[in-house]
């Protein structure tokens, strides 16, 4: 390689470090990258239900993402897109299909992806070790890796560690204990993409349900108040709540706990009826029901074991008659359907949670993901301050940053 080869190292292996990895060596450098576990790209293995959703052409950055600087986002995406990630895994060997959007193999299995990317790691030379906890790094000049069994020497290195989502507590990862170490701040690292566990005892007879809905959240910070709303398939369980519009709402539910707010939610399980119409099937179904169990009314509105729940919240036993005395109790049957308030009481940690929020903050880095303070050391992945909806949107951000950070490592000039 000659001249080119300059030596850069990548501390973790997965999305992102492989993005950063096969993006530097095919810039010709000589690039080692080092991962805790026992293989590279295992988190991948678990994403979209094992089919790996990657992407999504349907994009929009303020929409997608969250984070403290949302607004230097654009310039990254600019420079690596979804159409970018589409090249990318063509040029792996990958090929693609979409599903309204979401972006998968064609496969539609999650070992494909990393089949893929392992190949081209393997063809592009780079030197992969695995099971190599880190213990800490020196800079200046350059960058030695002490490792617990090996010492390492780059020119360049790239923090891709991730972070404990998803893994257990064992498996925590010490990327942000090594960006510290140099001096990076951090936010706090939070869960998000996470199910909601609640105060109601209600929920217990619950667990399994599974129905579309809409979720509105509430934060109450003293007098502020914040609401997120969200639809899709919600998922009851023992403890609370669950499902895509949950995860959707769970990293503000988690800022709001971790600042002391009041955190509630509410549950509509009928979200596609106006009022109007509403309000006119109540009616109805109260008239046709007269002098029937109330167990009726709720039929074919919602599963029988919300429906049981429910009957029992407004006051009502399934056995009771549909009638004038039981009319104010059948009417608050009908709003509890609409509105089923509950009270959120923590996320699920973050071992359980798809990703976090929080991380190393943007204001550390350049536009290159170079550190300001720290010429040579670059970051990408979910070690920065930037997570993103469901549907692909962290696997984008993934590819972008590892690519970003790659490829401007490996260019002349700088450390």
């Amino acid at each position: 390689m000659g001249e080119a080869a300059r030596r850069i190292g990548i501390i973790g292996g997965g999305a992102s470090g492989m993005a950063a990895a096969i993006a530097a060596a095919r810039a010709g450098c000589a690039v080692t990258l080092l991962e805790r576990q026992e293989e590279i790209g295992k988190k991948l293995l678990g994403t979209g239900n094992g089919r790996c959703n990657l992407s999504n052409l349907d994009f929009d950055v303020k929409r997608d993402y969250r984070g403290g600087a949302v607004s230097r986002l654009e310039a990254f995406f600019d420079a690596f897109g979804v159409r970018d990630t589409v090249r990318f895994f063509e040029s792996c060997g990958l090929v693609l299909t979409e599903r309204n959007g979401y972006l998968y193999p064609r496969s539609m299995q999650a070992v494909s992806v990393r089949e893929a990317l392992g190949a081209e790691l393997e063809r592009l030379q780079v030197r992969i070790v695995c099971g190599c906890g880190i213990r800490r790094i020196e800079t200046a000049p350059g960058f030695r890796v002490l490792a617990e069994k090996e010492a390492f020497c780059f020119d360049r290195l790239i923090l891709a560690c991730g972070t404990r989502a998803g893994l257990p507590e064992k498996n925590a990862a010490d990327g942000f204990e090594l960006a510290r170490s140099v001096g990076l701040r951090t936010a706090p690292l939070l869960p998000a993409l996470g199910a909601l566990r609640c105060e109601e005892t209600f929920f217990r007879p619950l667990a399994g349900v599974r129905c579309t809905a809409q979720v509105e959240l509430a934060i109450r910070r003293g007098d502020r108040l914040e609401t997120r709303r969200e639809s899709g398939e919600l998922q009851l369980t023992d403890y609370g709540i669950s499902g895509i519009p949950v995860f959707q709402c769970s990293r503000y539910a988690a800022a709001g706990l971790h600042d002391g707010a009041r955190v509630t939610a509410s549950l509509d399980f009928l979200p596609e009826y106006e009022a109007g119409p509403w309000e006119a099937l109540c009616r109805r179904q109260y008239r046709v029901c007269l002098g029937k169990r109330a167990e009726t009314l709720a039929c074919g509105l919602v599963a029988r074991k919300l429906a049981l729940v429910l009957l029992r919240l407004s006051g009502l036993s399934p056995e009771d008659t549909v009638g004038e005395g039981t009319r104010e109790r059948i009417f608050s049957l009908f709003a509890l359907m609409r509105h089923l308030p509950v009270t959120v009481v923590s996320v699920n940690p973050v071992s359980k949670a798809q990703v976090c929020a929080g991380g190393i903050v943007l204001d550390e880095v350049t536009d290159r993901l170079e550190a300001k303070r720290i010429p040579g050391l670059f970051l990408c992945g979910e070690m920065l301050d930037v997570d993103g909806r469901c549907g692909g949107y962290n696997l984008q951000w993934a590819w972008t940053s590892g690519v970003i950070a790659g490829r401007h490592a490996a260019e002349e000039g700088g450390a």
